[in-house]
């Protein structure tokens, strides 16, 4: 999967995948998890912004998180199911 020398690339699909993730793990984090709307007031402030990038950031990175988890997993299951059909084979 990662070797040294080998570039990581993710391919469109993951990237997709990626998007639906965040987009989901940021809507939960922003508006149940987080309690954003006990901090709101009427102006914007700098501390609010910082606060949203923080949580949108985190998201982020929880996303990325699943999907190295489920590539890792998608990985296993091909070796799996090639040393099943290599040895079925012979």
């Amino acid at each position: 999967m990662l070797r040294k020398g080998m570039r990581f690339q993710m391919s469109l699909m993951y990237w997709i995948i990626l998007l639906a993730i965040f987009i989901i793990v940021s809507y939960k984090n922003l508006f149940f998890d987080w309690s954003i709307q006990n901090y709101l007031t009427n102006e914007f402030e700098f501390e609010i912004f910082g606060r949203y990038a923080f949580i949108l950031f985190t998201s982020f990175l929880e996303s990325f998180i699943y999907i190295l988890m489920i590539r890792f997993s998608i990985f296993l299951l091909n070796k799996a199911f090639a040393k099943t059909t290599a040895a079925k084979s012979e």
